[in-house]
């Protein structure tokens, strides 16, 4: 019989607890975080089985072969085995047999898994007792008439205290009452399921190879200022995605191996990824790396600009991988490089042909509606275009899988006129009035020459810019950083315990209100440095305390406190880098520095 392990609270509706459990049923590794997927085996609808018979069913199911248990109830005819209809009874019940896949191949094995779904309910019956991957016993989570969920398991005079009963009401029921207790969300944001053109267990095979094989040793070696741990799992992630795509794709056609080219390709490592594993391809950018140097000679990377007239007819896919400005150029150079040229784009920072992208969608954020403007685009240059999500440490993870249409009914000519044409009314309706100075491919700023623009075209300079407010006139900075703390200092404090105490510190401001004390000409040196005033105040961490959009002057710590904030090592290297600063507030505040000279840190 089934005993109950716990219960919900009151769910919204009955509608909302079947989306929610079909979920748990579809996406198991939504919750079971030792999952990477699943892949779905068999559905069979079933007949002769109502709930009093489910409790046999499922005893039946744990001693004996599924096919065995199904002879007596496997309905003739199949084509309806819709499991949303199931679990809201309008069809009769359906199984589904299942294959969990773990992420740690090397500790769990696959689980075959069967699902038994009815009215209001999702039987769940582990087939392999061997793997803790899931709960080795039968357990089912349905909604009752009091509108609860009922999570139950299969009573076999066992106890209900194990690690596998506390997680399935801890983390399967909480998560599945708090999906049925939201309201829906209407919303015209793209919605796209994760890895669905690649077969998820040959990419969960391919992933966990990879980064066994580079993933240690690349953030051991890794030279660059930036987090290796993001970067280095990241790639791993985007170049197991694109071999898994080969080679399914290599199968399917019976074709040759693809050879690419990564535009914009950064540090190169998605190039030396792919390189080791056998695959023909460069990568280009404008800048060379530090990086660049460790990979070795195999490895063909090139220092080198971009530009519209540019071709590499020897490559088939064409990557861009978070190429920021060259993103949309990826296409038009692809189409016109070779007819059987493929794309894979995965978007980040967007751009047009010629400077940032404005928004052109209601109702949806900057980046799906660049999403949408890449897929015209790329339609327009003659590709099918398909949408994946990818699974990857970035929060910009959608990306353009792009095949050639190869429509005979449109010539050469044809085509190339409307790849021109697309690119020259882009160009002339999405300039932005006034641009930034940094934007690094960029066409002259008569809206007229946009019929020019394989001639003005423009690549971005070797050098990269400094834009974190440290290069501006140490004069200017500190204009703007006496001002905002006099500003500052005239508020009233926002802690009311401050008032009376000898020494003020003012109050706190938003950074939008004090963005209005600087004239016009200060705005436009700022208005090209990232983070603009916030950043410039940042920067000046011993006078402000910047957090969550507001200002502060800061309380000056002494240097005892200093020093239990820090670790030894840290707290002297940080004490010497302070030594030769003067202290702002012995200088500019009304009541001078409230430290003694042998406790403050700056002189």
């Amino acid at each position: 019989m089934w005993s109950e392990i716990a219960a919900s609270n009151s769910v919204l509706t009955p509608q909302r607890f079947r989306e929610a459990v079909l979920v748990w049923v579809e996406k198991p590794h939504t919750i079971n975080r030792r999952l990477t997927g699943v892949v779905q085996l068999a559905q069979h609808k079933l007949v002769n089985l109502d709930d009093e018979d489910m409790c046999s069913f499922a005893r039946s199911l744990e001693d004996e072969d599924v096919n065995t248990v199904l002879s007596s109830h496997r309905c003739c005819s199949e084509s309806d085995t819709d499991v949303l209809r199931a679990v809201c009874g309008d069809c009769g019940p359906v199984l589904l047999e299942r294959r969990l896949l773990p992420k740690q191949m090397n500790k769990f094995e696959p689980v075959h898994e069967v699902v038994l779904v009815t009215k209001d309910c999702a039987m769940f019956c582990n087939m392999s007792k061997g793997s803790t991957l899931s709960p080795t016993f039968s357990y089912r989570i349905r909604l009752d008439q009091d509108n609860r969920i009922h999570l139950e398991h299969l009573s076999n005079g066992n106890s209900t205290d194990t690690p596998a009963v506390t997680w399935l009401k801890e983390h399967v029921l909480c998560k599945i009452f708090k999906w049925a207790s939201s309201k829906p969300i209407k919303s015209k944001q793209v919605v796209v399921s994760s890895l669905r053109l690649t077969p998820i267990e040959k990419y969960s095979r391919v992933y966990f190879n990879l980064k066994k094989k580079h993933g240690a040793h690349l953030c051991k070696i890794w030279p660059e200022n930036t987090d290796p741990l993001k970067f280095v799992y990241e790639d791993i992630a985007i170049a197991s995605y694109l071999i898994t795509l080969w080679e399914q794709e290599m199968e399917e056609d019976n074709s040759a191996s693809p050879s690419f080219i990564d535009v914009g390709c950064g540090n190169g490592l998605l190039v030396y990824i792919l390189s080791a594993e056998g695959y023909k391809g460069m990568g280009i950018d404008v800048r060379k790396r530090k990086i660049w140097d460790i990979y070795g000679p195999g490895i063909h990377l090139v220092e080198g600009a971009i530009t519209p007239s540019s071709q590499f007819c020897e490559y088939t896919w064409w990557i861009g991988n978070h190429s920021d400005e060259l993103t949309p150029w990826i296409p038009y150079l692809a189409s016109r490089s070779r007819a059987d040229a493929k794309v894979f784009l995965l978007p980040c920072c967007p751009f047009t042909f010629d400077g940032k992208y404005q928004r052109q969608h209601g109702g949806m954020s900057q980046y799906q509606s660049y999403l949408f403007f890449l897929q015209e685009l790329c339609s327009t240059m003659g590709f099918r275009v398909e949408l994946d999500r990818l699974r990857i440490p970035s929060t910009k993870r959608i990306a353009l899988v792009c095949h050639p249409t190869l429509n005979h009914q449109v010539s050469a000519s044809q085509l190339e006129e409307a790849r021109s044409n697309f690119v020259k009314e882009n160009i002339a309706t999405m300039r932005i009035p006034e641009r930034e100075l940094e934007c690094r491919h960029h066409l002259h700023e008569d809206v007229h020459d946009s019929d020019n623009f394989l001639h003005t075209f423009e690549p971005r300079s070797k050098v990269e810019a400094v834009r974190n407010c440290t290069q501006l006139d140490k004069n200017f900075l500190q204009v703007i950083v006496d001002r905002t703390a006099k500003y500052l200092l005239q508020m009233e404090p926002v802690d009311l315990s401050e008032i009376g105490t000898a020494w003020q510190r003012g109050g706190r401001a938003p950074i939008e209100g004090l963005v209005q004390l600087l004239i016009n000409e200060e705005l436009q040196k700022l208005k090209h440095q990232c983070g603009g005033l916030q950043t410039l105040l940042k920067n000046h961490r011993h006078v402000f305390e910047v957090h969550n959009g507001y200002a502060s002057l800061r309380i000056p710590l002494a240097k005892t406190e200093v020093s239990m904030q820090r670790s030894g090592k840290r707290c002297n290297a940080g004490q010497k880098r302070t030594q030769h600063k003067e202290c702002w507030f012995f200088k500019k505040h009304p009541q001078g520095c409230p430290l003694t000279d042998e406790e403050c840190l700056y002189c």
